[in-house]
């Protein structure tokens, strides 16, 4: 069997911009070869190493959303009690670039006209992406459109995609709500998600690439303890 990957993931480094009020994302060098080379001067193999510390939100690159960070109760999953199949199984990519450079809810007639237009149905327990064309126009060196204009999904689409079995929803955007719900702090996909137990994947890129196709989706997070959310090396694979 032959593989065709797509990487879907925003490269992490020092200063990328990250959804506000979020710990912004630091890396920087730790211990270098020219430090290295002088306390391994002793070296038979003439070893030296380096190596970065990273500072960053669970929710600052490309990440998934765990329960508990928009679940208060009790019982809410971490990112570490939640199994491979919410992280890695069938998706599609639907077509919703002509909201890009607006705060527009996108609703189910929205998704509706997107599915048949590409001839796809929502995966039973798979993954939605939503191409809303926000990364390729955005995401440049001045960060202020990224980070306050882009469409989202309404609650009523948010559920529409639940009702047909999707459990993971990703958007090329800081978040899967409209960057209008930063006005009014209602988060309306967000609290859909919370009733209906559906993730949601944000930053992602690159998903002009996958519009209007369908694949298998990776996007494992890592295993932190009580974590809330996950930086994910987010992957598109096809098969022959």
């Amino acid at each position: 069997m032959n593989f065709r990957l797509v990487d879907l993931t925003q490269e992490i480094y020092n200063g990328m911009p990250v959804y506000p009020g979020h710990q912004r994302t630091g890396v920087f060098p730790s211990k270098t070869h020219e430090e290295t080379s002088k306390a391994n001067t002793s070296s038979p193999s003439g070893h030296t190493s380096t190596t970065n510390t990273i500072i960053m939100s669970d929710h600052g690159p490309t990440h998934v959303d765990a329960f508990l960070h928009i679940d208060k109760s009790p019982d809410a999953e971490s990112i570490d009690e939640l199994g491979f199949e919410w992280f890695f199984n069938e998706a599609i990519c639907l077509d919703l670039s002509k909201f890009c450079n607006t705060d527009t809810w996108i609703e189910p007639q929205d998704l509706e006209e997107a599915c048949e237009k590409s001839g796809l149905e929502v995966p039973d327990k798979g993954s939605v992406l939503i191409w809303s064309g926000h990364y390729e126009a955005n995401y440049k060196d001045d960060f202020y459109d990224w980070m306050y204009t882009y469409p989202g999904l309404s609650e009523s689409a948010t559920i529409w995609l639940a009702d047909r079995g999707c459990i993971n929803i990703g958007i090329d955007s800081p978040s899967i709500d409209s960057s209008a719900a930063m006005k009014d702090k209602g988060y309306w996909a967000h609290k859909a998600c919370r009733e209906r137990k559906v993730l949601n994947v944000e930053n992602l890129s690159n998903l002009k690439e996958v519009a209007g196709t369908k694949f298998i989706f990776s996007c494992l997070p890592l295993k932190i303890r009580r974590g809330t959310g996950s930086p994910v090396r987010a992957v598109a694979i096809y098969t022959d």
